[in-house]
């Protein structure tokens, strides 16, 4: 299926309202908090996958 989009999330946080986000991997996605509209957004870069960040 290579036309098949990609299901991988990207985890992000927000250091202001200690908010943690699960988003697609899309490098479009916008870099402000969906809850305070705070920016950046800090990449839990080594967490990825559907069920990585809540598993053990």
């Amino acid at each position: 299926m290579p036309d098949a989009p990609s299901l991988a999330l990207r985890y992000v946080a927000c250091d202001a309202c200690e908010t943690v986000f699960a988003r697609p991997d899309d490098p479009d996605e916008p870099t402000a908090c969906d809850r305070c509209g705070a920016r950046p957004l800090r990449d839990l870069s080594g967490v990825r996958g559907p069920d990585a960040y809540f598993a053990p």
